[in-house]
């Protein structure tokens, strides 16, 4: 039974899903061309790790695989605004487009503060990193 501290979402890939009112991550601005969506919930399920999934409680169908960027890019340095003891930073995973390439934006970061729930997406400034870094099994 739904209260007022949990929400039920419907997902086409992982099914009913209850969702406490304490993991729910509010996006003040949204996620690049998802400017509409605000609240997310982070699912992981052990078949899929280390990628993770962000989820939109608005429109459930539209989810997003995320991944530690540090796991693909060990030396991976966003900067120095980001506070990593309070905030988790994850990239968006493309799972492959007309070329079937597995690519993570490691240019625009999920930022999660945990201790506040809310979540950002964050443009670095330097040409360092790339939006397509391509995804290589180990």
């Amino acid at each position: 039974m739904q209260t007022q501290d949990v929400k039920l979402i419907r997902t086409l890939h992982f099914g009913e899903i209850e969702v406490p009112q304490q993991n729910i991550i509010l996006f003040d601005e949204g996620i690049l061309g998802f400017d509409n969506l605000r609240e997310f919930v982070i699912i992981s399920e052990e078949e899929t790790e280390p990628f993770k999934w962000l989820i939109s409680l608005e429109e459930p169908n539209i989810g997003f695989p995320i991944v530690d960027p540090w796991l693909l890019d060990q030396t991976y340095n966003p900067g120095k605004r980001f506070q990593l003891e309070e905030e988790a930073l994850f990239s968006i995973v493309n799972l492959g487009g007309k070329d079937k390439v597995m690519t993570a934006n490691l240019k625009a970061p999920i930022v999660i503060n945990v201790s506040e729930s809310k979540g950002k997406q964050v443009i670095l400034p330097n040409e360092k990193y790339s939006a397509t870094f391509e995804v290589r099994s180990k």
